[in-house]
């Protein structure tokens, strides 16, 4: 199996396990990020291997012959409803309507052992049997979410007013957040009836027009506001995940409050429309931080800073947030944080670039060895100077990237051109790693200067190396027994 078969069922493996609308919401992201200009290349990879799961002609993933497989899914059936608010990030500001993933498994193993232990241990009982059919497990599976909602609430009033409960539950839920984030597990379930037809009702993709301009979504949120204005934190929640231009809240929450001021939004019922925008400043800070630590991928890392400027650059054109101290500190403090993970990428950056420009050496059997981290270090550095020249107001990093980048070109034009000269004079078997470092450095003078700059140097490159090729033609026709007499007779001519 090669590496990129073995990446793909990763990808798939990985895939199988999500519900097929946390697939549909993928697909959904995956295509409006492939159209962007400077889009990830493995996007097509994901994408493809996502939609051959939706293409499948299985009724549902029940429907299967593993009757382990079907109890191991009933636990994801049944948060099936909370797809649109689950987030992987954790929030260093808890934010109402948005929900950590990592919660699920600690209410299920609490409503397992401690809630309603009858109830799921039937519904497993029941998906293990080869004789029940997918359907009637789908029924028992919405039954329990049902019976689950009444029996969360009833917890939750009973550590409203006993101690000794709400302790109990902290414990077992991840103390206070935990049992914050188990009220609104239960607002979605207690509300699924009508929730789920609203939101399925709502566009799958909402761009800025819509939340800006146009009136359709408008009046199903204001006529939700009327109904059920202790859930319009939950609608922000799944608003900000449809959402082309999440910033674009800020102004759709002033034309509910029916004032652009900010703080006449603040102080009104739309309130948590901006609170959303706060906390996915709050995520892509989170995101990128742990991309640039833990994610090899050179994209992933400036991807999330280009999310995270776009969605500063929307909020501070569409409100004033100087005159909200609240949302200002809490945009204020992601700006720092960020600011200090890209300052040491631009510190770093001159000495990956220099790296990944060195000619690779040949090991004993005359193969290159590559230093395919260094490559990718440089990829992720180049990306982040280019992005950050267009966004230096928002990462506050003016000074240091002006150097970075002074240092950063004159290094790509000059060992550039150096290789591509190398290349031209270089003899076998070095003329392969010659070939190899010009070809790298021509990738980061396309990143960082564009398409036609890095097109004069494939034709340089071209020239260099045939060239090169000649030359060893012509050498190796000298060593031949006719050419050294011929060659002999020129001398003694």
């Amino acid at each position: 199996m090669t590496q990129l078969d073995q990446l793909q069922a990763k990808i798939r493996t990985y895939l199988s396990s999500l519900s097929p609308k946390a697939i549909e919401a993928l697909v959904r992201n995956l295509e409006r990020a492939k159209a962007q200009a400077d889009a990830d290349p493995n996007i097509e990879l994901v994408l493809n291997s996502a939609l051959a799961i939706l293409r499948k002609p299985t009724t549902h993933p029940l429907d299967t012959e593993g009757n382990e497989h079907r109890r191991g899914q009933i636990q994801r059936m049944f948060f099936t409803s909370l797809d649109g608010f689950l987030i992987d990030e954790f929030l260093p500001n808890r934010q109402e309507g948005r929900i950590h993933r990592g919660m699920l498994n600690k209410v299920w193993k609490w409503l397992g052992r401690d809630v309603m232990p009858t109830d799921v241990q039937l519904v497993l009982e029941q998906a293990g049997n080869a004789a029940v059919s997918g359907e009637r497990v789908d029924g028992l599976v919405q039954a329990l979410r049902t019976r689950s909602a009444d029996a969360i609430g009833e917890a939750l009033r009973r550590g409203e007013i006993d101690d000794r409960e709400h302790r109990r539950m902290g414990i077992e839920l991840g103390g206070e957040r935990g049992i914050s984030e188990l009220r609104d597990i239960h607002k979605v379930f207690s509300s699924e009836r009508w929730l789920m037809p609203f939101l399925e009702a709502m566009p799958d993709r909402i761009n800025e027009r819509r939340l800006k301009q146009d009136h359709d979504v408008l009046r199903m949120v204001d006529k939700c506001s009327e109904r059920f204005p202790d859930h319009l934190p939950l609608v922000a929640a799944a608003l900000v995940d449809r959402a082309d231009k999440p910033s674009a809240l800020c102004a759709f929450a002033g034309r509910l409050a029916g004032d652009d001021d900010p703080k006449v939004i603040a102080g009104s019922q739309f309130a948590p429309f901006v609170d959303v925008v706060m906390s996915e400043a709050e995520r892509l800070n989170i995101l990128a931080v742990d991309h640039r630590n833990n994610n090899p991928d050179p994209v992933a890392f400036s991807n999330a800073l280009s999310d995270y400027n776009s969605l500063v650059r929307g909020i501070e054109r569409d409100v004033d947030l100087t005159v909200t101290g609240k949302w200002h500190s809490r945009l204020a403090d992601t700006k720092r944080s960020i600011s200090d993970v890209v300052t040491r990428e631009l510190h770093n950056a001159h000495t990956a670039v220099r790296r990944a420009l060195q000619v690779p050496k040949l090991d004993d059997d005359g193969k290159l060895i590559l230093d395919q981290t260094a490559i990718n270090d440089a990829v992720r550095a180049v990306r982040v100077v280019n992005m950050v020249r267009h966004g230096s107001e928002t990462f506050a990093v003016n000074d240091i990237s002006k150097r970075t980048r002074q240092t950063v070109e004159q290094t790509l034009e000059i060992v550039t051109r150096s290789l591509i000269t190398d290349l031209g004079k270089a003899k076998s078997p070095q003329l392969e790693a010659h070939q190899a470092a010009a070809d790298v450095a021509i990738m980061l003078s396309e990143i960082y200067f564009g398409a036609e700059y890095a097109d004069q140097l494939r034709r340089s490159r071209h020239a260099a190396l045939a060239k090169a090729k000649t030359r060893a033609g012509d050498e190796t026709a000298a060593a031949t027994p006719e050419r050294r007499l011929i060659n002999k007779a020129l001398k003694r001519a």
